[in-house]
């Protein structure tokens, strides 16, 4: 046997703890914080959310794992702050700017960095441009990193096709897939697709803008800004997946003719051809969930997932595993 390469014994386990505060503990929050437990490299710090429900309880109680941790929760990051240092902020609260962008300049106020699951923030310049340059600004001013990502905006629909166009001689177009069976996922995600409601209940939130899946066009023009396209227009619709049938979920009962999810397109258009197709469906019932990618180019490609990426497992794990890359990224 040949020894091809000798590890330092020291290397491995001997980093410090990375000190994180969770700030948002709705599901995605929570399964976060209960991931980050799990890993010897992190050590929870300080937990903060504004539910009065959870406020002033033990993290470990609010997190379902059978033991207290030592940390209350708080409804503020100020006050959290006075008790402790952190590193790393994990944030889990709004997908929209408007609602994200004041809690992000006091964490990075504060000189933390960010890892947050807000969608918008995955390519703020689309949506929030001056709101993207003021966090710019202030992040290198206090030395720190703010980071949008997840898995859909941040891994199935954008970082994954630009890897894959890694191996192309020319990218022609691109086409994303992505069909979720919306029945094995959480109850806000369920409820933010519109499972249950009428179709007429679904046409009048869609007209609101601020339904349905939030992130898509992040996805469709990070793909294009790094394949250095400029498109012309960016065209998106939305439209209701009617029940077949009458059926129930967890948390939502679905009358025959109701809706049971959406189905989401987005493209992107420069001079009259489309080169880029966003295809979404998101709806409890739906068969054959997978996520496909469509390479048109020298060579093409087709790349499919069965079964999909599971959203509530990798949304975590994308926010834990950024966790290194952040702390030894430049501001």
């Amino acid at each position: 046997m040949r020894t091809v390469m000798a590890l330092k014994s020291e290397t491995v386990g001997a980093s410090k703890a990375v000190r994180v505060v969770l700030y948002g503990l709705g599901p995605i929050g929570v399964a976060t914080g209960k991931l980050a437990l799990s890993k010897e490299s992190i050590q929870v710090v300080a937990a903060v959310d504004i539910d009065p429900a959870k406020v002033g309880r033990d993290l470990g109680e609010v997190l379902g794992i059978g033991k207290k941790l030592g940390v209350t929760v708080v409804d503020k990051l100020s006050v959290a702050l006075k008790k402790t240092k952190a590193d790393v902020v994990l944030h889990t609260t709004s997908s929209y700017i408007p609602v994200f962008f004041p809690q992000l300049v006091e964490i990075a106020s504060a000189g933390l960095n960010v890892v947050s699951s807000s969608e918008e923030l995955f390519y703020p310049h689309l949506r929030g441009s001056r709101e993207s340059k003021k966090l710019d600004a202030l992040a290198k001013q206090k030395g720190v990193v703010i980071l949008g990502t997840g898995v859909n905006p941040g891994f199935v629909m954008d970082t994954l096709p630009v890897v894959l166009t890694a191996v192309c001689q020319r990218v022609d177009s691109v086409k994303v897939t992505r069909i979720v069976d919306a029945s094995t996922r959480r109850m806000p995600l369920q409820r933010k697709i519109g499972v249950g409601i009428t179709a007429d209940e679904f046409k009048a939130k869609a007209k609101t803008g601020k339904f349905g899946h939030v992130g898509l066009c992040e996805s469709l023009v990070f793909v294009a800004s790094a394949l250095g396209w400029q498109l012309d227009t960016v065209e998106e619709t939305i439209e209701p997946v009617l029940a077949p049938r009458a059926f129930k979920t967890e948390f939502f009962k679905v009358k025959k003719g109701h809706v049971a999810g959406l189905r989401q397109v987005a493209r992107g258009i420069a001079s009259d051809r489309v080169l880029l197709t966003y295809e979404l469906q998101m709806a409890a019932g739906s068969t054959d969930p997978h996520d496909r990618i469509e390479i048109s180019g020298v060579p093409n490609l087709d790349v499919r997932v069965n079964g999909g990426t599971p959203g509530d497992l990798a949304t975590p794990a994308m926010l834990i595993n950024a966790i290194p890359r952040v702390l030894t990224a430049k501001p």
